[in-house]
């Protein structure tokens, strides 16, 4: 092989390994779908940190997100991506608060309690579901071939679409959610996953 070839083909096989560096493979993930749902059923202490974006009939808006659950209560913030805090929503022995405009509010139902002071139509009592990727028995979902949950439509009308699964300690979980109906649409960007 001449001098001037070889030098070309060193060089092509340099700028093929950088390139493969440079970009990370994309992993496929394959789960039995019945146990994979058992397992997440079985996650119930968790937190994560990420964005929200709402967009309904007569607002939009857009916030950094934390939400901590510890079984079947949970703490919800929003902030303002200057760190302003926007809302903080709690559920603690089945009492729901929620701390907005220097004032707190108590209710028994969070989605009803946040819609009449916000107007924001946020299914919250469904969403720590959804966010591990888990379906109800009583929705319409929809798996993909390796088992992963894609599609959830429910009774009330949401229809929420789950992608970019990713392995978190021993669970593979969703990073990114859209939830929509006809009037509103909500998107959340999970970048980070505490699982315990």
């Amino acid at each position: 092989m001449p001098f001037t070839r070889m030098r070309l083909f060193g060089y092509l096989l340099i700028v093929s390994l950088l390139s493969a560096c440079a970009t990370p493979p994309t992993v496929e993930y394959s789960v039995n779908a019945r146990q994979h749902q058992q397992q997440l059923a079985q996650l119930q202490n968790w937190r994560i940190n990420g964005k929200l974006a709402y967009r309904g009939e007569k607002e939009r808006f857009s916030a950094t997100l934390n939400w901590q659950q510890q079984r079947e209560d949970y703490s919800l913030g929003l902030s303002s991506f200057i760190g302003t805090r926007i809302l903080t929503l709690q559920r603690s022995d089945e009492q729901i608060s929620l701390e907005y405009e220097d004032r707190t509010y108590q209710h028994h139902d969070a989605s009803a309690l946040l819609y009449d002071l916000t107007g924001w139509s946020i299914p919250v009592e469904q969403i720590p579901a959804w966010l591990k990727g888990q379906v109800s028995a009583n929705n319409q979902a929809i798996f993909a071939e390796n088992g992963l949950l894609q599609q959830i439509r429910t009774k009330e009308g949401w229809l929420v679409n789950l992608s970019d699964y990713r392995q978190t300690q021993n669970y593979i979980l969703p990073y990114q959610l859209e939830l929509k109906t006809p009037s509103d649409l909500i998107k959340i960007r999970v970048d980070k996953w505490l699982v315990n």
